[in-house]
């Protein structure tokens, strides 16, 4: 027999259920916005890396935004390794660099993919009991 107290737990496991859900949709989004930022990287990286020494072209400052100047040295590039760490390498080291960290981003977003899809199986699973256990309350007589 159906309880309100059955209702409350499958509504408390539904909800924890669904702001888990949005946990993982805030981190698939920041991974998404890192992964498209890299691929901007190794373009820009490659683009600046391929004009001659000493002339004029336009920098990316962000928001679409740019400034003239020019490039003392395109052989070298300074990359963020993570924890406000930087270092100076090569272009092609730089560029190895960025695909491997967007290869394992792009791994990490299938993760979080897939166990998104195992919560919204979740979800789905407790609103059809929550749904069953309602109706059988509805059902139940009043005493």
């Amino acid at each position: 027999m159906a309880s309100e107290q059955e209702v409350r737990v499958i509504l408390s496991q539904l909800q924890q259920s669904e702001a888990e859900a949005r946990a993982y949709e805030q981190q698939m989004e920041i991974v998404s916005f890192t992964i498209s930022e890299i691929e901007n990287a190794v373009v820009a990286v490659e683009a600046l890396s391929k004009p001659d020494i000493g002339k004029e072209t336009l920098i990316p400052i962000g928001a679409n935004s740019f400034v003239y100047g020019t490039i003392p040295q395109t052989n070298r590039v300074i990359i963020g390794l993570g924890a406000n760490v930087s270092a100076e390498v090569d272009v092609t080291d730089a560029v190895s660099y960025l695909t491997e960290r967007k290869k394992k981003l792009t791994e990490m977003q299938g993760q979080f993919a897939a166990r998104l899809n195992q919560i919204g199986s979740q979800i789905y699973s407790l609103q059809s009991k929550l749904q069953t256990v309602q109706s059988q309350l509805k059902a139940t007589p009043d005493v």
